[in-house]
């Protein structure tokens, strides 16, 4: 690949700490006459000038984002504001007025990826570490001990750190939810963490075992749990029970199928005796049928079954199939949920949405009471399908948006509707109400060139991570070299480039600022010598030997940001021992790197390619 292609002539976002106007009072504070001119004017001078010094410091002690800490600052970024001069914060201003020492400057130059650039290699990024020592990467905000249980960190963690308890580990799935979080390792066991589930300790614990679960999904007071052959949904509790599963029940073994089993007739009475309360999908699925994939809000939980069904759940204990006559007609491929809203895509690249739409998440054009909510799947007007041309080929949702992947022609878009109000829209705008799809430029037309085919060809999104306010974009722009007569697996040159926007308050875009993004930015690259640094401060910071460091953003260039690995051998496979138990060479398992979204929290982790290619997240 030579060249990532951005719109050509895009100009580069800035980024200013905003200054507040100094207004010069020159109308009369009376219509009376004025004798003393000169008395007047001390008088009010002097007025005036108490009045700022009290107001500044009543200011400066009250309010963190007002005050003399200008890192603990956020700020915006301004749509148009190429041009526009580096301006001072509030706080600044009556730090000077009451005489403290001047903050210094800092440098708010954005970084984006020039149309002239040429890519350097994934390979001397080195940024396979988490591949070489899998586990999970987590970052911004740790008020829930989500990033750092063992809460010796800061409320806000600016760069990526390892969670301890997963050091080495491999993850089927992983779910970042407002308080807890929620995830499956390798061999399908579910562990959960946070204060809201365990107020005292904030460790990852063991709930579920013995389940094969490859994927999960959290609601505001429960987890559900999907098992790899797609025939059970497990529903666990949100915080730790005090009495309920016990560890019997957590580990509970299930008995052997009987030898009528598995001939047809009969003996599939085995999770009669399972203590872990389980959703009835075993009623409603077809004899060939099996759930592929779920999501889920505050409240309400959608799957999506082999069939193109959907079925729901809002209370853990019952389910209910979805949509009027028009929507069970349509064989549906994929779900996403934000908080109050669903949305779906089927098999003739057509969108439907349902659910509230106080911000216009539904895309159903400009809000009014008669859309304000819609109980039943409803079209998506401006995603006609394949038969007009706008095919989409990727949904998802979080908090109160929505993003749709669209395939025109030859060229991919992404486009967006719903609450733009911390710039997760994408499109370069502040909104707080947006009912009409809109498009992210920055990650819309793309196309690179490639060298096999030796002509442009287009990029598509690989991956959207949305959270509750800001998401990642992950790029289909991987090369792969082929494999040689001589090589048995092949060579990535290149990982797939990695994109955030939206609300940056805990440093959760990863971008080494704390400025909120309207469109997509490319991220500090995970395995940098930033973060081998990273690793040492929170080493230290774990021992009670210093204070976490602000991050330098010095190592962010075009030439070194984040991309994920794509699906690889795992490097700790021995092909002897797999040779001795008889494993063919295509049965040999990768891994690849996944990038998530929470609620001003995100994460990379370690993920199996067995999750990948059989679960869709």
């Amino acid at each position: 690949m030579l060249r990532i292609g951005h719109q050509t002539g895009r100009g580069l976002t800035r980024i200013t700490a905003f200054k507040a106007p100094i207004h010069h009072h020159n109308r009369a504070l009376s219509s009376a006459p004025i004798k003393n001119i000169s008395n007047v004017r001390q008088n009010v001078a002097w007025a005036v000038g108490a009045g700022v010094v009290f107001t500044g410091v009543t200011l400066a002690l009250q309010s963190p984002s007002l005050g003399l800490n200008r890192d603990m600052m956020v700020h915006n970024d301004s749509p148009d504001n190429s041009t526009e001069k580096q301006r001072q914060s509030i706080g600044t201003s009556l730090a000077r007025l009451l005489g403290f020492k001047k903050q210094p400057k800092i440098e708010q130059a954005d970084i984006v990826l020039d149309t002239d650039l040429t890519v350097t290699s994934w390979k001397q990024q080195e940024q396979d570490a988490l591949v070489k020592t899998p586990g999970i990467m987590l970052w911004g905000s740790n008020k829930n001990g989500l990033v750092d249980p063992t809460g010796r960190s800061p409320g806000v963690i600016q760069i990526p750190q390892r969670l301890a308890t997963f050091q080495g580990k491999v993850f089927r799935d992983l779910k970042l939810g407002d308080d807890f979080a929620a995830a499956v390792d390798e061999d399908g066991t579910v562990y959960q963490w946070g204060s809201g589930y365990n107020q005292q300790s904030h460790e990852p614990e063991v709930t579920l075992t013995n389940r094969d679960i490859a994927q999960v999904t959290l609601c505001d007071t429960k987890l559900y749990g999907l098992s790899k052959d797609g025939s059970r949904v497990y529903v666990l509790p949100k915080v730790r029970p005090t009495s309920g599963p016990t560890k019997a029940a957590i580990d509970y073994q299930k008995p052997k199928g009987s030898v009528l089993r598995y001939v047809g007739l009969g003996g599939s009475a085995d999770d009669k005796h399972d203590p872990m309360t389980q959703l009835p999908v075993q009623d409603v699925l077809h004899k060939d049928e099996r759930i592929v994939s779920m999501s889920s809000g505050k409240s309400h939980m959608v799957m999506v079954t082999s069939h193109g069904r959907v079925f729901g759940s809002e209370d853990g204990l019952s389910i209910s199939l979805i949509g009027n006559a028009d929507f069970r007609q349509s064989r549906i491929l994929e779900v996403a949920c934000g908080e109050v809203h669903t949305l779906a895509r089927d098999d003739q690249g057509r969108g439907w949405a349902w659910g509230v739409n106080g911000f216009g998440q539904l895309a159903q054009g400009a809000y009014s009471h008669a859309n304000l909510k819609l109980p039943n799947p409803t079209l998506i007007k401006d995603i006609a399908g394949t038969e007009g041309g706008v095919e989409c080929v990727k949904i998802a949702a979080g908090g109160q948006s929505s993003y749709f992947v669209l395939k025109e022609g030859n060229v991919f878009k992404v486009k967006s509707a719903g609450m733009g109000q911390w710039g997760q829209l994408g499109d370069g705008s502040y909104t707080h109400i947006q009912g009409s799809l809109v498009t992210i430029a920055p990650l819309s037309n793309l196309a690179e060139f490639k060298e096999q085919e030796k002509k442009m060809m287009p990029i598509g999104i690989h991956d959207l991570a949305i959270g509750s306010t800001h998401g990642f974009a992950v790029l289909d722009n991987a090369i792969i070299k082929d494999a040689s007569a001589t090589e048995s697996t092949t060579t990535v040159t290149h990982g797939r480039d990695v994109l955030s926007w939206g609300q940056n308050t805990y440093y959760q875009l990863l971008t080494g600022k704390r400025t909120n993004k309207t469109e997509p930015v490319h991220a500090l690259p995970l395995d940098s010598d930033l973060l081998q640094a990273a690793d040492k401060a929170v080493a230290a910071i774990a021992l009670g030997k210093q204070q976490q460091k602000p991050v330098s953003t010095e190592a962010l260039s075009a030439t070194n940001r984040l991309q994920l690995m794509p699906a690889q051998p795992r490097p700790d496979q021995v092909s002897s021992s797999d040779t001795k138990k008889g494993k063919k060479q295509e049965d040999k398992e990768f891994v690849e790197l996944k990038i998530v979204a929470g609620n001003g929290i995100s994460g990379v982790y370690c993920r199996s390619s067995t999750a990948a290619t059989r679960a869709t997240v």
